[in-house]
């Protein structure tokens, strides 16, 4: 009988050190993940719109490279590659100023895909971090109730259960701690 009661306070001794070890990572972790929900739900709404602003803006980018000589301004390039008033300019030169205009279309239509492609990894992200957030604080909640129940049984027998200092916890009773504010010559 004195084997399974040593194996239980072993067992008992080692759930609480467990549970204090744990509390010690998940609380901060559990801390710093909680944030309102309505601010998540700001952030999410933000990031939807900005994902869909960046799609949007990369297909105007590409639509303005295909119409670009229909529209107001830029319908002089189209002038200055047919008329003959601008051969002067060089055929080549010309050319080349065209394809520097696309490419920088061409290029802008990238960056804003790339910048909607980015949205949508960090709304996603977000989305993980706010189910991390949930279930670390219901295992928070779980240990916390865990680590009251053996303070609980601690207090309860506290005479009864053996010295813990050989596991790494302390066993100084209340009458050893010195007190500095108590003289005894007195």
């Amino acid at each position: 009988m004195a084997r399974l009661q040593d194996d239980l306070l072993y067992d008992f001794k080692e759930q609480k050190n467990m549970i204090y070890s744990q509390l010690e990572v998940f609380d901060p972790l559990g801390t710093q993940l909680s944030k309102p929900a309505a601010q998540r739900l700001v952030s999410k709404g933000a990031l939807i719109f900005a994902e869909v602003l960046g799609y949007t803006l990369a297909a105007a980018a590409i639509a303005l490279a295909v119409f670009l000589t229909k529209l107001y301004p830029f319908y002089i390039l189209d002038e200055l590659r047919f008329k003959s008033e601008y051969i002067k300019l060089g055929y080549m030169n010309v050319q080349i100023f065209l394809f520097c205009i696309y490419g920088l279309i061409g290029l802008i239509a990238l960056l804003f895909y790339g910048l909607a492609r980015a949205m949508r990894h960090l709304r996603l992200k977000n989305d993980i971090l706010s189910f991390a957030a949930k279930h670390i604080k219901t295992l928070v909640g779980q240990h916390l109730k865990r680590r009251a129940a053996i303070d609980t049984i601690e207090q309860r027998h506290f005479l009864e259960l053996p010295d813990m200092q050989g596991e790494g916890v302390s066993s100084v009773r209340v009458n050893q701690v010195p007190n500095p504010g108590y003289d005894e010559a007195i």
